[in-house]
């Protein structure tokens, strides 16, 4: 089957910046924006990105800037829900790119997942209360039950609250929904989520760099997660005497 194409070609800065609107000191200290400013842009265009890094990067904040700019709910919740709050620090800095494919679509936020359900109450998708559930099952439920072809999906941390296993069932329903013809944008720390087959992966770091990996091997959360598996006991070890030196 053809890919319909994206929702959205990319995130870019305003070219002539606006100044109508003032924009707190620290966002231009955020790495991620500092890459984004040095890149002029973040290609999009995929039917999966992922974002990556360490924390405090600015994924996150990037992130809530696309989905604020493709009009999603600040707080997360499906496309076209109740208006709520659209603010973010990044609204009169940059914007996206989009197609006119007919927008629909969920932001998925690990911090405000549990708002988000009690807005559902028992109504969520499946006839579910989702407060019946714990957080990575409310999650599962989401994808499962909501997430199709035709929509847009930006998911901030999904794989907050899910065990091993279950960040591989998240892999194979993510990829099922870009194979019909959605569209995701993911910021995410998993190695697991960083293997989904033929995503472009943007790795921000505390630099203000931005690299593209073409596969998971090249990411800073794998080559971590190979280490700690290699010698699990020693890096154990050696991290405990880290932390009591300091």
């Amino acid at each position: 089957m053809t890919h319909p194409g994206p929702f959205l070609h990319g995130y870019h800065l305003f070219d002539p910046p606006r100044t109508d609107a003032p924009v707190p000191g620290w966002v231009r200290q955020v790495p991620a924006f500092r890459a984004l400013q040095n890149a002029g842009r973040l290609p999009l265009g995929q039917p999966i990105t992922l974002l990556t890094g360490e924390n405090g990067v600015g994924k996150s904040t990037l992130l809530e800037g696309i989905a604020v700019s493709s009009n999603f709910n600040v707080q997360g919740g499906p496309f076209g829900a109740r208006a709520g709050s659209r603010n973010n620090p990044l609204r009169h800095l940059a914007t996206v790119i989009r197609s006119n494919r007919a927008m629909d679509g969920y932001f998925l936020r690990a911090e405000s997942h549990f708002n988000v359900a009690t807005e559902y109450g028992d109504s969520a998708p499946g006839v579910v209360d989702l407060h019946e559930m714990s957080h990575g099952e409310a999650v599962m439920q989401v994808v499962q039950e909501s997430f199709h072809g035709g929509g847009l999906y930006l998911l901030d941390e999904p794989e907050s609250g899910l065990s091993m296993i279950r960040q591989m069932t998240l892999l194979a329903e993510l990829y099922r929904v870009a194979a019909e013809g959605g569209q995701l944008v993911i910021a995410t720390h998993s190695p697991v989520l960083l293997a989904l087959p033929g995503a472009v992966i943007w790795e921000f770091t505390a630099e203000g760099d931005m690299q593209r990996h073409s596969g998971v091997t090249g990411t800073t959360a794998f080559r971590a997660l190979r280490d700690f598996l290699a010698d699990p006991a020693g890096i154990a070890e050696f991290m405990v005497e880290v932390t009591e030196r300091d």
